[in-house]
């Protein structure tokens, strides 16, 4: 009986050691793969000031931003007024970004919404002093 218990622990162990080794290998081979996928390689992360007021806004702003080819990721902070971006520097730039986000009403660092957009923004998305 005692022999019968201890081959069952030994099997169990044996098991459970290959089937871990077996997923560790095969979790390594899936990050190698993410790591070296194209397009990531050469990835520049970026801030850009861009002016807005709401959740709205943001939505707005992000849109914008990934809108624009090669852009990857767009995230905007309410409170400190800022856009982070990720985009491959290669094939687009963070000037062509800000004008994508200007042309959808909001003024960046470096360029100015046009007037009629930013007119017909939504009144909670006014962030211009009168």
């Amino acid at each position: 009986m005692k022999t019968k218990i201890l081959v069952t622990f030994a099997l169990s162990g044996l098991l459970f050691i290959s089937c871990n080794s077996g997923t560790s290998k095969e979790n390594k081979t899936q990050r190698e793969h993410i790591e070296m996928t194209p397009g990531t390689v050469n990835e520049e992360h970026a801030m850009l000031g861009v002016k807005g007021s709401c959740e709205m806004c943001k939505d707005r702003i992000e849109k914008a931003a990934k809108s624009v080819e090669n852009v990857t990721f767009a995230s905007w902070d309410m409170e400190k007024q800022e856009l982070h971006l990720n985009f491959d520097p290669d094939k687009t730039s963070i000037e062509t970004i800000s004008k994508a986000i200007a042309a959808a009403g909001h003024d960046t660092d470096k360029d100015k919404a046009p007037d009629e957009v930013y007119n017909a923004l939504p009144a909670c998305c006014k962030y211009r002093e009168p």
